[in-house]
């Protein structure tokens, strides 16, 4: 009779395994449902380099998951600022909480909704690993409108998902994911618009 129920008890646990497992492996960093932290403890905010700016807010007008999502309002300029190219401006979220960084060994991708205000909005997905961490960089995607099905941010919502072999990075020992206004991919490095973003995973 013991033994019986500890098998049981093994088959349980061997069916429950797998799908923890997978579970595991997708990580929601962030909903955007509370201010100034993630969901895995480290800190969010805008950075901006003058004359470019930007504007973070959490809306909950037409949130894709949840109460809220996160707006962004850029304003990239052409001119003026370090080497005469406008300032940067973007958006961050902490994977590194304290002296630890994050283990993304398990995952493949980002991943995340997003939508717009005008349809030509466009950015680039920053990511670091200790190494770019301590460099105060991140390594730069390609711009997210080649990781969307429709080829553009519109304005209803779309997923993109962004693979992590992109990057070249440590997976083990991430430290940061940003989304980047960057002048390059602007015709003249400037641009205005309004971007909306939720549900950032690790997956």
């Amino acid at each position: 009779m013991k033994i019986k129920r500890v098998l049981v008890l093994v088959l349980v646990l061997f069916f429950l395994s797998g799908p923890l497992r997978a579970s595991a492996d997708s990580v929601l960093v962030d909903d955007f449902e509370q201010e100034a932290a993630n969901k895995v403890g480290g800190r969010t905010n805008s950075y901006v380099m003058a004359p470019s700016r930007v504007l973070a807010l959490r809306v909950t007008e037409n949130a894709h998951g949840g109460k809220k999502a996160l707006v962004l309002k850029y304003d990239k300029k052409g001119t003026g600022g370090p080497y005469d190219s406008g300032g940067w401006c973007g958006y961050y979220t902490m994977l590194k909480v304290g002296s630890r960084y994050y283990d993304a060994s398990g995952a493949k991708a980002i991943s995340f909704w997003v939508r717009g205000d005008r349809e030509d909005e466009n950015f680039v997905i920053g990511l670091s690993d200790k190494h770019w961490d301590e460099l105060g960089d991140s390594v730069k995607s390609e711009p997210v409108v080649q990781y969307l099905p429709a080829g553009k941010i519109t304005k209803e919502w779309q997923k993109a998902t962004v693979p992590l072999s992109a990057f070249m990075l440590e997976a083990k020992e991430l430290a940061s994911i940003a989304i980047c206004f960057e002048g390059s991919i602007y015709p003249g490095g400037e641009s205005r618009g309004t971007v909306y973003i939720d549900d950032l995973m690790l997956e």
